[in-house]
């Protein structure tokens, strides 16, 4: 009898500490694990945030068709701060205090991570594979940023470096929204043109909203610029590239990955056709994919009614990879082992794209590849693989 009473006694207690462990881990229960997104369904950059979020609720909603990870279903709440860092605030605060997330997927846009980042990293909560490209969501280290592709400053600067290599550029000039996003498309241009003792001929900034380019580009073209650094994104990508060729005025244009979404591609009238872009992973299109990649795409198709964008296939990408941490992680979830497994993904094979990613105790930004892209009758053309300053 009293070696039954221990055994019962520990085993209360085993439980005990097993539901004070859930309940010190937000957003975790036994049967739960609740994620959330602070996106652009609307505004500027809808296309991006449409794309990601629908992408990883395709990818978290087939996990849960087969039972969920070790038992707990995904919860993935999504909010649409329509590219405003006031509204990406509130929709961070929501999801942390009211919601109370475990993590943070794809949440979209460089203003709007750093703006919710410092309340959330004290909160615990993870960042993980932003829809930004800026180095802060890497850089300087910290246990809960994980940036899963290479950065807008990279990509720039390598991008910058190949035209004047190799197209003889001596004079880029810049467009740039005026915001933290813009700010760093606008730093690697400049530091790169320093590098190989170029000067910037002339700078251009605007609000994201802007849509009126014809000062603008006016004053590049004055300058006598041969190629415009891009720090824009959609909109703010079509129009000044359309405004110059109305204008005769037929220099390359070069954005980094924020540029590279099909609506790009395909605008309207082929106004964007020789648009140059930087991309973290190419694109690929729907009589391209096999294998994993096919599957994902025709499952995407099925429920969206649509093809599987850039922003999606990127997406799939970094719900897929924080699956396979959760798995790894184990039945006793927490945020300190998820860190771990992350931690332990070494040379994820990307389904998309010759693109590894890589993580470690000392390295959270997963991969550095570059690639050199342009749009050719409506879709996106890899020119360029593997490119560095």
């Amino acid at each position: 009898m009293k070696k039954l009473m221990t055994l019962l006694a520990g085993t209360a207690l085993g439980l005990c500490l097993a539901g004070a462990a859930l309940a010190q881990t937000q957003g975790i229960t036994a049967t739960e694990i609740v994620l959330g997104t602070h996106t652009s369904l609307t505004g500027p950059v809808a296309p991006w945030g449409v794309g990601s979020t629908n992408a990883v609720r395709l990818r978290f909603e087939l996990e849960n068709e087969k039972g969920g990870i070790h038992g707990r279903k995904i919860k993935y709440i999504v909010e649409d701060h329509g590219y405003q860092v006031p509204r990406a605030v509130q929709a961070g605060n929501k999801l942390l205090t009211n919601d109370k997330v475990f993590a943070m997927v794809v949440a979209l846009g460089t203003p709007m991570n750093n703006a919710v980042l410092q309340r959330q990293l004290e909160m615990k909560v993870m960042n993980f594979g932003p829809f930004t490209a800026a180095r802060s969501m890497a850089e300087p280290f910290h246990a809960l940023k994980f940036a899963v592709l290479s950065t807008y400053y990279d990509q720039i600067r390598s991008g910058l470096k190949y035209f004047v290599e190799k197209k003889g550029v001596k004079a880029p000039c810049v467009m740039y929204q005026d915001t933290e996003f813009g700010q760093e498309v606008l730093e690697a241009t400049r530091d790169q043109a320093k590098a190989m003792n170029l000067k910037v001929a002339a700078e251009s900034g605007h609000k994201p909203a802007d849509t009126d380019f014809t000062g603008a580009v006016s004053k590049l073209r004055e300058a006598k610029c041969d190629l415009v650094i891009m720090g824009t994104i959609v909109r703010d990508t079509i129009i000044p590239y359309a405004t110059a060729r109305k204008l005769d005025w037929n220099v390359p244009f070069l954005g980094s990955v924020a540029t590279y979404e099909q609506v790009v591609a395909s605008a309207q009238g082929g106004v964007t056709e020789g648009y140059f872009s930087m991309s973290s992973q190419p694109v690929i299109y729907p009589d391209e994919a096999t294998g994993p990649a096919k599957a994902f795409m025709d499952a995407y198709k099925a429920k969206y009614n649509q093809d599987a964008p850039g922003p999606a296939q990127i997406a799939y990408v970094v719900a897929d990879i924080f699956v396979e941490g959760l798995k790894r992680a184990g039945k006793d979830l927490t945020t300190d082992s998820l860190v771990k497994a992350l931690e332990s993904i070494d040379a994820y094979k990307n389904p998309f794209a010759p693109v590894t990613v890589s993580f470690s105790a000392k390295k959270h930004l997963g991969a550095e590849e570059v690639f050199l892209t342009v749009v050719e009758k409506g879709r996106w053309k890899t020119l360029e693989a593997g490119l560095k300053y």
